[in-house]
């Protein structure tokens, strides 16, 4: 396993709405300042949240969540923007940025910032396949 480190400062995995295809202001930002590296997994669980998702990272879990990996220009700049987005800094936010090992379908691992949710799970639907595109084709949720 290859995990290349100096990549944590301008790589970002996203695997909800800040994905390619979704119109929101903040993918069209990702989508502008930076440049798409492939899709990749991580060990975890994610959950549908309403009007998007949320992931918990799991180290030892059976389940994945698949997105896809930004290597973002200005990383400072955007990711403080991003940050806002994600309203990390509110009190007892939904989610926290994080750097985690993200593996690509070529099987490269690589340490990645990601948005995670850090609130309990308890009252959302469980995605097992761990695909939010899918998820969306599924007709679970409306874009």
């Amino acid at each position: 396993m290859n995990t290349e480190t100096s990549l944590e400062n301008t790589y970002l995995f996203v695997y909800g709405t800040l994905m390619q295809g979704f119109t929101n202001p903040f993918a069209k930002k990702i989508r502008q300042n930076g440049t798409w590296q492939g899709k990749a997994s991580f060990e975890g669980e994610l959950y549908e949240l309403g009007e998007y998702p949320g992931a918990v990272y799991r180290p030892q879990s059976l389940y994945k969540v698949y997105g896809e990996v930004w290597k973002i220009r200005e990383f400072p700049k955007v990711i403080a923007a991003l940050d806002r987005y994600e309203g990390i800094h509110v009190p007892n936010p939904e989610y926290v940025r994080t750097q985690l090992p993200v593996q690509f379908d070529t099987g490269a691992v690589h340490l990645c910032q990601t948005y995670l949710f850090c609130q309990s799970t308890e009252l959302f639907t469980f995605i097992p396949h761990g695909d939010y595109r899918k998820w969306l084709a599924d007709g679970k949720q409306h874009l």
